[in-house]
């Protein structure tokens, strides 16, 4: 099984809960995810089958948005 996103997903993050998630599949298969929002009203990023190269992206990525947060914040106390 697999689904296919056509188009864009915008999810605000706003102050939701983060968390990973490590479970197995309906086919006994270790699993993986990144999980935003809390329960019933999330949205997860499933790395099960993703190469340590891509999540090290996802990882790079996050900082870059941290480090943006960061320089906004410093905006709006100068």
């Amino acid at each position: 099984m697999s689904a296919d996103i056509y188009g864009g997903i915008t999810v605000a993050l706003n102050d939701a809960p983060i968390r990973t998630e490590y479970d197995h599949g309906i086919d006994g298969r270790p699993l993986a995810r990144l999980v935003i929002g809390e329960p019933g009203k999330s949205i997860a990023i499933t790395v099960t089958n993703s190469s340590p190269d891509t999540v090290d992206q996802l990882a790079e990525a996050v900082a870059q948005l941290a480090a943006w947060t960061k320089r906004q914040a410093l905006k709006e106390v100068a």
